[in-house]
C-alpha cells in the first residue's frame, strides 16, 4: 500500500451503531472502501445481527459492547479503540434513551441516566479521542445526533429534552475548540423516524405504526423519517464536502418545527 493510500484509510466510531440511525450510517460509509467503522452498542447480539446485516462489507466493521450509562466502560471503550484501531478520523454521538417524566415525575436516577448516555457519555469519547483526530492527514469530524426536542422540547420528556439541548451546546462550544486541530464537531437533530427507540412505548406492531402515520400526516412532508434520511446527513458532515463547515445544527425533521 502507498503512502497516499494509507493516508486516505478512515476509521469512524459510531455510538448506536446496532440498529436504526447508527446501522444505516454504517451502511452508507462502508460504500466507501477506504472507511472502517467501529460500533459501539449495549447488547452484542444486537452487534452482531447488524454486522451480519452489512453483508460483504462487514469485514471493515467492528463491534465493541458498552453500556454508554457506566463511565468507566465509555473510558475503557475509548482506551480499547485507542490501543486496536488506526487512521481515527470520526465519531458519531448518535446513541440515546427517552424516559418519559415531567418535573414532579423524573426521578434523579432517571435523570442521571439520560445525561449520561446522551451527553456525557459523546464527551468522554470525543475527550479521550480527540488528540488522535487530530493526528489525520485529512483533518476529522465529530457528528453528534441531537433531537428536534433539543430546540423545542418535546411534552413529558424533561431529562430528554434537556439532554439534548446540551448535545447542542456541546456541539458549539467544541466547535470553536477543536477548529485549530483540524476537528470540524456538527450536530443533526432528526424530527421522528421508524427507530428501536420509539418500540418500547407502543403495545404493538398496530400501534406503533398508527403513531408514525398519525405523526407524519402532520408533518409539512407527509411523512415520518426513515434511518436513511438521518443517515445521509450524518454522511456529509464526516466527508470531505463539509470541510468548512463546523458547529451546525442541521434539523432532518419532515418539517416538524416548521408547524
Amino acid at each position: 500500500m502507498s503512502q497516499n493510500e494509507r493516508r486516505s484509510q478512515k476509521t469512524i466510531i459510531i455510538t448506536g451503531g446496532g440498529s436504526g440511525i447508527g446501522l444505516e450510517t454504517a451502511r452508507l460509509l462502508l460504500e466507501d472502501s477506504s472507511i472502517r467503522v467501529v460500533l459501539i452498542g449495549k447488547e452484542q447480539d444486537k452487534l452482531d445481527d447488524g454486522i451480519r446485516s452489512l453483508e460483504e462489507k462487514g469485514e471493515r466493521a467492528v463491534g465493541m459492547v458498552c453500556d454508554l450509562s457506566q463511565p468507566a466502560q465509555v473510558q475503557k471503550t475509548a482506551d480499547r479503540i485507542i490501543a486496536s484501531q488506526k487512521h481515527l478520523y470520526g465519531l458519531v454521538n448518535n446513541a440515546g434513551i427517552y424516559p418519559f417524566g415531567s418535573l414532579q415525575t423524573t426521578t434523579l436516577e432517571s435523570w442521571n441516566e439520560t445525561f449520561q448516555v446522551n451527553l456525557t457519555a459523546a464527551f468522554i469519547l470525543i475527550q479521550a479521542l480527540a488528540p488522535y483526530f487530530a493526528r489525520h492527514p485529512e483533518g476529522a469530524r465529530v457528528v453528534n445526533v441531537s433531537s428536534t426536542a433539543g430546540i423545542l422540547p418535546n411534552h413529558f420528556a424533561l431529562a430528554y429534552s434537556v439532554s439534548k439541548a446540551s448535545l447542542i451546546q456541546l456541539t458549539r462550544t467544541l466547535a470553536k475548540e477543536l477548529g485549530k486541530d483540524g476537528i470540524t464537531v456538527n450536530c443533526v437533530c432528526p424530527g421522528i423516524v421508524r427507530t428501536p427507540l420509539h418500540d418500547a412505548y407502543h403495545a404493538n406492531t398496530k400501534d406503533l405504526e398508527d403513531f408514525y402515520a398519525r405523526r407524519g400526516a402532520a408533518f409539512p412532508l407527509g411523512r415520518v423519517g426513515e434511518p436513511r434520511d438521518v443517515a445521509s446527513a450524518i454522511r456529509f458532515f464526516l466527508s470531505e464536502d463539509s470541510s468548512w463547515v463546523t458547529g451546525d445544527v442541521f434539523l432532518v425533521d419532515g418539517g416538524r418545527l416548521l408547524l
